[in-house]
């Protein structure tokens, strides 16, 4: 039994939790609250009743709608920018991982004012300081951003980095479900395999944390309950407010734990490629599942039992056959992305690719150890 864990911010999850945000605004001594968030957002309409809920509790606040599904510095900057003019004293986080991300990495620049590359080599808990107000909202249930101290961002040369701090992550999260009944059947399978993807990737590493499993484990289990009706009744609350709480349980056992090769290689795709995370994972998905159960089928048998896989009785090695089985028949039933080269991957990327996924720590952590030869034999298979 071996654990660390810095704990979650505070977080309220219930159907129609939004209301809660004024009166937390309030309690930080908000007076004005900066936004960030994407354009489809605004036009949804999802945005605006953000700013009419502040109202309500006299809080004023602007929108930052800049961000894209990959974030970049030149979004980040431009949001800094605008707070340092605005007159703000609160910064909210409002839609999937991308907007939460960058919000994360605006208030790591805040309170440290170091350049992107500095936050990753240095980090930003050394700072002294206090961070600003940070509150978010998630509209997907697929990254656990909200949660989590990691945030993705892509450099001006393309490249993502990952940035880390305890401090910089939200003070508090409202998770409401509601806010994620409109997201569409493909945005909420590539989320929502996404959540699958990081607590199966936490579970199955070469990290050592007894919190983190259970909640990746449980997390797995929501996922195989609810995402499929989900994506196919996008009105179903109940399927909506399990996922939600899968995306979250998952976001804490990679805070615990961290990833794996799948994402490793996704990260690395990413890099050179504009695509979605959750495409670029289940793309990637079952490669890796099948490299890793030679070496770690007793853990991918607890998944097995976990999903409610009838594995009774089998052996390890049979009891993971059937898991990679059937994250891949989830997989395709969702019908997500099933090859990188169907993304926009080329052979002539490979080269790169096995740089920057060699280098990555999910793939360092990987259950089975990688070679660079063995990424080579994994991305020429999947393009």
């Amino acid at each position: 039994m071996q654990f660390q864990m810095t704990w979650p911010p505070a977080s309220v999850m219930r159907a129609g939790a939004l209301q809660d945000l004024g009166p937390r605004a309030k309690a930080y001594g908000a007076t004005k609250a900066l936004i960030v968030t994407d354009r489809g957002l605004v036009d949804c309409g999802i945005a605006g009743r953000i700013v009419s809920e502040l109202a309500k509790s006299g809080v004023a606040a602007d929108v930052f709608p800049e961000v894209q599904p990959n974030p970049t510095m030149k979004e980040v900057r431009n949001g800094v920018a605008l707070w340092k003019k605005g007159g703000f004293d609160l910064l909210i986080g409002l839609g999937g991982g991308s907007s939460m991300d960058a919000a994360k990495v605006i208030a790591g620049i805040l309170l440290t004012g170091r350049p992107l590359i500095d936050m990753v080599k240095k980090g930003v808990d050394d700072v002294e300081g206090t961070p600003v107000p940070f509150i978010v909202l998630p509209t997907t249930s697929g990254t656990g951003s909200e949660v989590t101290s990691a945030a993705m961002i892509k450099d001006d040369d393309g490249r993502k980095y990952l940035v880390r701090s305890i401090r910089c992550r939200p003070a508090f999260a409202i998770l409401d479900p509601e806010l994620t009944l409109t997201v569409p059947p493909r945005m909420t399978a590539a989320t929502g395999i996404d959540a699958f993807i990081h607590a199966l990737g936490a579970y199955t590493n070469t990290s050592v944390n007894a919190i983190a499993d259970v909640a990746a484990l449980e997390a797995m289990r929501l996922v195989f309950k609810h995402l499929v009706r989900a994506v196919e009744t996008g009105s179903d609350i109940e399927a909506r407010t399990g996922m939600m709480f899968a995306s979250y349980l998952a976001g804490i056992a990679i805070s615990g734990k961290g990833n794996d090769a799948i994402h490793g290689l996704s990260t690395s795709v990413e890099s050179l490629v504009d695509v979605t995370h959750g495409e670029s994972l289940s793309a990637i998905l079952p490669h890796v599942l099948r490299f890793n159960i030679v070496t770690n089928a007793a853990r991918y048998a607890n998944v097995a039992r976990a999903i409610g896989l009838d594995v009774a009785g089998l052996p390890d090695r049979e009891a993971a056959e059937k898991a990679v089985a059937a994250i891949t028949e989830l997989r395709d039933r969702l019908k997500v992305s099933r090859s990188l080269g169907a993304l926009g991957v080329q052979s002539g990327m490979i080269p790169r690719l096995i740089e920057l996924a060699a280098e990555s720590r999910s793939t360092q952590i990987n259950c089975r150890k990688m070679e660079k030869s063995d990424i080579k034999s994994l991305y020429e298979a999947m393009v």
